[in-house]
């Protein structure tokens, strides 16, 4: 992390942070969800580590937040979820996770490379292409434990609708969710992510299995360019 980089940190850690709204019991759980994570990842930050262990300990703590907004949100508005073991059905298209997400989804498997390619990284292509995930292995997910937020908070409610969207190919098909439960889970990432747009550190959206055979070449290298503000993961964001 560069000069300008640790300044700005020290401002945003000087800060008072984010407020929470107490006007209902929604919002305190989402200002209350956001304001730890935005404190962690600050104190995350600023810890004396190499590049590389900082940034797993980031995503670990996103992950791990994001499992607990989960299940608060789940029991707050109880919605009705068809996903279970076994379901891949939304396992088949393109993944599209923050770095912090490839960053964690790539450590598991750097021994193991991936053969993995897609005709094209534009946001309107990606959509309409239906292909197995790289880390789907037997119809369970390789990396469960680590998997991106976007899955963690992608619950359906019905699950014969995704089966029809990946039987038939379309993309127009729109699955069922419980959006309430969708924005909890994906909050503690917003707070990280403001924090690291703040600095000027990347955070673009990625395709997540272009990202891990990027990282399987050179994993430290190019999480300690991403955490000094360059742009290691050009060739491999959502355009």
């Amino acid at each position: 992390m560069n000069r300008a980089m640790r300044k700005r940190l020290q401002r945003l850690a000087e800060s008072k942070g984010p407020a929470i709204r107490r006007d209902s019991p929604q919002n305190e759980l989402v200002d209350t969800l956001y304001q730890r994570q935005h404190a962690r990842t600050l104190e995350i930050l600023q810890l004396p580590e190499e590049p590389a262990l900082k940034a797993l300990r980031l995503c670990h703590s996103v992950h791990e937040a994001s499992e607990q907004a989960w299940a608060l949100g789940k029991d707050l508005h109880q919605p009705k979820i068809d996903c279970r073991s076994g379901c891949s059905w939304c396992c088949h298209v393109p993944v599209r996770a923050h770095i912090l997400d490839a960053i964690g989804a790539a450590a598991p498997v750097l021994s193991t490379p991936l053969d993995y390619s897609l005709p094209s990284r534009r946001r309107e292509d990606l959509v309409g292409i239906f292909q197995p995930c790289p880390l789907l292995v037997d119809g369970q997910c390789s990396i469960y434990p680590q998997r991106p937020v976007v899955c963690r908070a992608y619950q359906s409610r019905d699950e014969s609708i995704c089966r029809v969207r990946f039987d038939r190919q379309d993309p127009s098909i729109s699955i069922p969710m419980s959006m309430e439960l969708y924005g909890l889970t994906g909050m503690p990432q917003l707070a990280t992510l403001s924090i690291l747009g703040e600095l000027g550190i990347d955070c673009r959206p990625v395709v997540l299995g272009l990202a891990i055979q990027a990282l399987q070449q050179d994993f430290e290298g190019m999480v300690a360019d991403w955490l000094d503000g360059g742009r290691s993961f050009d060739e491999v964001t959502v355009v």
